[in-house]
């Protein structure tokens, strides 16, 4: 039984969010800096872990200052929290190329299990021999739930950021071994 590792390849991969805001309109933004590693023994990566490490301080929205308030204590926190990070302890297939993956995200200081949705996209070569296997993951998570709770309310009642923030991933891995 062979153990494959496969590396999340950084130029054909990107962690996205979205969260309400106004509830008329989403944020979008992106998390720049990020490391993925898959283990595996089996081809159709049924019995895969995975470990996310996700940069904090890397929340790119393309406006400065929001992106310094969502790193801020009012947020991230990402000065003493510096990494968001994900480990699975479940990967189980739902249906061709569907899988479920479980696992324990933290955020701040709190872990709490979440459920992700995956695609597992295709496995090909690339033109310099690399094996490459392409993903898609997404998952909608409760901010306040990890202790992201500023805010502010609006004229109308309304919340200016929302609670549910989802969460995608779209990318290729490439095969260590």
């Amino acid at each position: 039984m062979n153990d494959f590792i496969w590396k999340v390849d950084q130029q054909h991969a990107s962690i996205e969010f979205a969260v309400s805001h106004m509830v008329i309109a989403e944020v979008i933004g992106l998390m720049k800096n990020f490391d993925i590693t898959i283990r595996t023994t089996k081809a159709d990566f049924s019995d895969a872990k995975i470990e996310v490490k996700v940069d904090a301080n890397s929340i790119f929205t393309n406006v400065e200052a929001r992106d310094k308030h969502l790193m801020s204590e009012d947020f991230l926190d990402a000065e003493n929290f510096p990494e968001i990070r994900f480990i699975s302890n479940n990967f189980h297939k739902i249906a061709e190329k569907k899988f479920e993956m479980q696992g324990r995200l933290t955020i701040k200081d709190i872990t709490l299990t979440t459920t992700v949705e995956v695609e597992h996209t295709g496995i090909q070569k690339d033109p310099w021999g690399h094996i490459k296997a392409g993903f898609k993951a997404k998952v909608s998570i409760r901010r306040t739930a990890f202790g992201l709770t500023w805010n502010t309310i609006l004229d109308n009642g309304a919340w200016l950021v929302g609670n549910d923030i989802k969460i995608s991933f779209q990318g290729e891995f490439i095969r260590e071994n």
